[in-house]
């Protein structure tokens, strides 16, 4: 009667062994980022913001795709919403928010299933007109970037989450 302990046992190494299957890959290049329109101030800023929307669109891109599946994305350029204004400067850059100046990225991706195959391909401005109606869910946000993490979180959905429901309705 020994052999139910072993099984149990042999049944919890292989939960948490390292899996080899594959898993979804996701890929960000910045193209040519000094000609970025608004990436934030130069220098550090800048750094920053990138590597907060790379690691946000590569967590946001992960949830999506099924396993073997890749996404490149590669940015093209950067416009963050709102704007350093000068006088409004004191000891601190402060960035004003209006109705005219939204978020806007434009990026190419390819989307890819585990045999390589074009699963959707395309060049995009992804921006969002409306953002300051988000103002109330992203206040309390001390995270960088609120809004444009929550128009680029809209996008992957609406672009990567819910196209193998559309595409296996056809």
């Amino acid at each position: 009667m020994r052999k139910a302990p072993l099984a149990a046992a042999l049944g919890v190494i292989l939960l948490l062994a390292p899996s080899t299957a594959a898993h979804a890959e996701v890929t960000v290049a910045f193209v040519q980022p000094e000609h970025y329109t608004d990436a934030g101030n130069h220098g550090y800023d800048t750094e920053r913001n990138l590597r907060a929307l790379e690691r946000h669109l590569t967590e946001q891109a992960s949830r999506c795709l099924s396993e073997g599946e890749t996404l490149e994305l590669r940015v093209l350029d950067v416009d963050l919403a709102g704007r350093n204004e000068w006088w409004h400067r004191g000891a601190h850059d402060l960035r004003v928010m209006r109705d005219i100046t939204w978020p806007r990225i434009e990026l190419e991706y390819a989307w890819r299933d585990g045999a390589g195959e074009a699963l959707g391909e395309g060049r995009e401005r992804v921006s969002d007109q409306t953002y300051l109606w988000r103002s109330a869910y992203v206040r309390g946000d001390s995270d960088a970037l609120p809004y444009e993490k929550a128009m680029l979180r809209d996008w992957v959905e609406r672009r990567f989450c819910r196209a193998g429901y559309a595409q296996g309705a056809e």
